[in-house]
């Protein structure tokens, strides 16, 4: 097939839709299937078989997007649109299908209308539930309702990341095609723990004692503030804790510091702010206790695959966004609250045995179901499927 993916956003960057993308195009582009990428004028270049990547223009003022709405984010959608048009109008244009991801199959619902040509929505996240939580944007919901339902119906098929998607997807639109591919770990291998643990006491002033670890953007979703506020809890029973946070803008990562001060436990919450991809084995590996303290939304996240992987013992929150994918026998799963997280986190430290086993079935749990080979299985299998679709429509 030759395909045309409209994917907005900033392509190659370490975040949840662009690993996803990379690691869908990695294995669809080297079955053997083509595909021209249209993308935001910024990014990371790589290389991946069979792809070609177009990048849409950009504003001089612009060189990075913020997570969520945003009208920058319209703005360079708008241009996305025009580099996706162009391509669809040339000459030499002769697609099979086009592919959308997140806000991206509106983009391509309507040029599916306008050049006949079919089109897959790749559904990452709720777009519905992500402008329902913000203040600024939460006025354009019944616009954005609106959008996102005749781009589920109009669609040859949908493609979703995780049951609470897949679900949502058979709600609105009963008989439509709907594919589930979860995602897996962006980390191929881990250091062993004393290894790590070495290598960032080396790089970075960590007190001694047990380290707990979060990795990923400082959202209000992420309830990582809630994990702030769980420290002075955990604190007054294990003195020797250090909480390290890896992730952020440099105006979430001040506010944090300044709740972990207000909080008197500044000296043991440590956040790094943003750090390169390549260091994530590390962060994980020499962790004593890994956190996902997600308070908010439906889609998994894309670390929860890493951390289950990594064979270290992870308290996450028992909400659906965890609890489609682990059980209480692969994670510690804790209410959404300060007092739930510590009373996760002081239980793993408590009952080494206990926390040894369950990170050892998570480990598991990852190599039977959710490992890249497994990824790239399923992703052959829907580019198989999306064919058979479209010849049948055809």
């Amino acid at each position: 097939m030759r395909l045309l993916w409209i994917a907005p956003q900033a392509f190659y960057t370490s975040r949840g839709t662009p690993m996803n993308v990379r690691r869908l195009a990695e294995a669809i582009g080297g079955a053997g299937h083509s595909i021209d990428l249209v993308t935001y004028g910024f990014g990371a270049e790589v290389a991946l078989p069979g792809v070609c990547v177009w990048r849409a223009a950009r504003p001089p003022f612009v060189s990075r997007v913020p997570i969520g709405p945003s009208l920058v984010k319209v703005l360079l959608d708008v241009f996305v649109l025009t580099r996706a048009a162009r391509l669809l109008g040339s000459a030499a244009a002769r697609y099979d299908a086009l592919q959308g991801f997140e806000e991206g199959a509106w983009i391509a619902a309507l040029l599916s209308r306008i050049f006949r040509v079919p089109f897959v929505y790749d559904m990452d996240s709720d777009i519905e539930a992500q402008l329902g939580e913000s203040w600024t944007f939460r006025w354009l919901l019944p616009l954005a309702r609106a959008f996102d339902r005749f781009a589920i119906r109009g669609a040859l098929a949908v493609l979703t990341v995780c049951t609470s998607l897949t679900d949502r997807v058979r709600r609105l639109a009963p008989g439509k095609p709907v594919f589930q591919i979860e995602d897996a770990p962006n980390v191929s291998a881990f250091p062993a723990y004393r290894e790590a643990r070495d290598e960032l006491e080396r790089r970075w002033p960590l007190p001694r004692g047990a380290l707990v670890v979060y990795t990923g953007n400082l959202e209000p979703y992420q309830g990582v503030d809630l994990l702030v506020r769980a420290a002075p809890q955990v604190l007054a029973e294990r003195r020797d804790v250090t909480f390290l946070i890896v992730g952020g803008a440099e105006r979430q990562v001040e506010r944090l510091r300044e709740l972990a001060d207000q909080l008197g436990a500044g000296e043991r919450v440590i956040a790094l702010g943003e750090r390169p991809e390549s260091e994530m084995a590390s962060f994980l590996a020499a962790a004593d206790v890994l956190v996902s303290p997600r308070s908010r939304g439906t889609n998994t996240p894309l670390k929860l695959y890493g951390y289950l992987m990594s064979g270290r013992p992870m308290v996450a929150t028992d909400r659906p966004v965890h609890t489609q994918v682990v059980s209480a026998a692969e994670a510690f799963l804790v209410a959404p609250s300060a007092e739930g997280l510590a009373g996760g986190i002081l239980r793993v430290l408590r009952d080494p045995e206990a926390a040894g086993d369950i990170a050892r079935n998570a480990a598991r749990l990852v190599a039977s179901r959710y490992s890249p080979a497994a990824f790239a299985r399923k992703a052959i299998g829907f580019a198989t499927s999306i064919e058979a679709l479209l010849k049948g429509a055809a």
